[in-house]
C-alpha cells in the first residue's frame, strides 16, 4: 500500500515508513534511532542489504534515498564536499529508481523535489512538487492535498511569486497540511512582502500553541527555542536553506545573510548530478507516455540563470518536504 507518513518538515524532519517483511530486516523505528542518533551511514549499509536483496523494492528504495540524503547534508554541513556529492548522487539513484519501480507515484518526485531544492535548484524543485501533486491527483491511494500543496507554496515564496505561494497555502490549508509548515510559510510570506504586522502576529501565535514550529527548523531541534520573531528571522537568515531566499528581508532585519561556499569542483558536480535527474526523469516521461499513464515534466537546463542559486530551500515530504521541511 502507498501511504505516506508524516515527513520531515523538508527537511522539516518526518519520515516516510518503510514496509520490510523480512523480521531479520531492519524496522523503521531502528533506521530512524540509527539517523537520529547519528548514525546515517550505518542504517544505509543495513538499508543497502535489503536493497540487494530485492531491488524492486520500491519503499527500501525510498527509504534508503532518504538516509543517503541525510548524510548528504551532514556531509555538506562539515564541509565534506565530496561526501556531499557521493551521497546526493545516491539519493537522487535511489528515489529516481524507486519512481522507475513506480512510475505513478508522487513519492519519489516529492523527494526529487526536496534535494533539488536543498541544492538551492529552486526551478527544479517546482518541477518535482508539480509532478508529485499531479500524480496524486490520479492516484488512488494518495490525497492529493496538505503538503503537495505547501511544499509548492515555501517554494513560491522563496521565488518571491507571491499571489502563487497564498494560492498554495490556501489549498494547503484547507486539505490538511501540518499546522507548524502552514505557520512557517505564512510568516514567511508576510515577511518576505514586508508586512511586519502579520508576520509578527502569525509568529507569536504558532510559537505560543507549537512546540514543532518554535522549537525546531528542517527538521532538526534547535538549540533555543525561538521565543520572538527576531528569534525567528536571526534562525532563517543563518541558515543557508533559508536565509539566501530571504536576502532583502534579511536585510530589513538587519541580519547576515549565511551563503554556502561550494568549490568549484562541487558546483560541476552538482550540474552533473542535476543533468543525470533530468535524462533519467525524460526517459520515465517516455515510459508514461507509452503506457497512456499521468505525464511527468522534465525542468528546465540547470544551465539557465534561473535554476543555479547556490543555496536550497527546504520543503516537506509530510503528506507528500518540506519543510519547511
Amino acid at each position: 500500500m502507498r501511504r505516506h507518513s508524516a515527513l520531515w518538515a523538508l527537511l522539516g524532519g518526518l519520515a516516510f515508513a518503510v514496509l520490510l517483511s523480512c523480521s531479520t530486516e531492519p524496522t523503521p523505528r531502528e533506521i530512524d534511532q540509527d539517523v537520529k542518533n547519528g548514525h546515517a551511514e550505518d542504517a544505509a549499509k543495513r538499508l543497502e542489504q535489503v536493497r540487494n536483496d530485492d531491488p524492486n523494492d520500491f519503499e527500501a528504495r525510498l527509504k534508503l534515498g532518504e538516509v543517503y540524503y541525510e548524510v548528504a547534508r551532514k556531509s555538506l554541513d562539515e564541509d565534506r564536499q565530496a561526501d556531499y556529492i557521493e551521497y546526493l548522487r545516491k539519493a537522487q539513484n535511489e528515489f529516481l529508481a524507486a519512481a522507475q519501480i513506480e512510475p505513478t507515484s508522487p513519492r519519489p518526485h516529492t523527494w526529487l523535489g526536496i534535494i533539488t531544492a536543498y541544492e538551492g535548484d529552486l526551478t527544479g524543485s517546482e518541477t518535482s512538487f508539480r509532478n508529485a501533486l499531479r500524480l496524486a491527483m490520479n492516484d488512488r491511494y494518495e490525497r492529493a492535498g496538505g503538503t503537495y500543496y505547501s511544499n509548492l507554496a515555501h517554494i513560491s515564496v522563496y521565488k518571491g511569486d507571491l499571489q502563487t505561494a497564498r494560492h498554495y497555502l490556501d489549498k494547503a490549508t484547507k486539505t490538511g497540511a501540518p499546522q507548524d509548515e502552514i505557520d512557517r510559510i505564512s510568516v514567511l510570506l508576510a515577511w518576505k512582502e514586508n508586512d511586519m504586522v502579520e508576520a509578527r502576529d502569525v509568529f507569536t501565535s504558532a510559537a505560543e500553541l507549537s512546540k514543532p514550529f518554535s522549537e525546531t527548523w528542517d527538521g532538526a531541534p534547535l538549540p533555543k527555542k525561538m521565543e520572538t520573531f527576531d528569534d525567528f528571522a536571526a534562525v532563517c537568515c543563518k541558515n543557508p536553506t533559508c536565509g539566501p531566499h530571504m536576502e532583502s528581508a534579511c536585510k530589513r532585519e538587519r541580519q547576515s545573510v549565511a551563503k554556502r561556499e561550494l568549490e568549484i569542483g562541487t558546483v560541476q558536480e552538482q550540474m552533473k548530478i542535476e543533468n543525470e535527474r533530468r535524462e533519467t526523469l525524460r526517459q520515465i516521461y517516455q515510459k508514461q507516455q507509452g503506457q497512456k499513464q499521468v505525464e511527468i515534466s522534465v525542468d528546465p537546463d540547470p544551465n539557465t540563470p534561473a535554476a543555479k542559486p547556490p543555496a536550497g530551500g527546504t520543503p516537506s515530504p509530510n503528506g507528500g518536504s518540506g519543510g519547511n521541511h
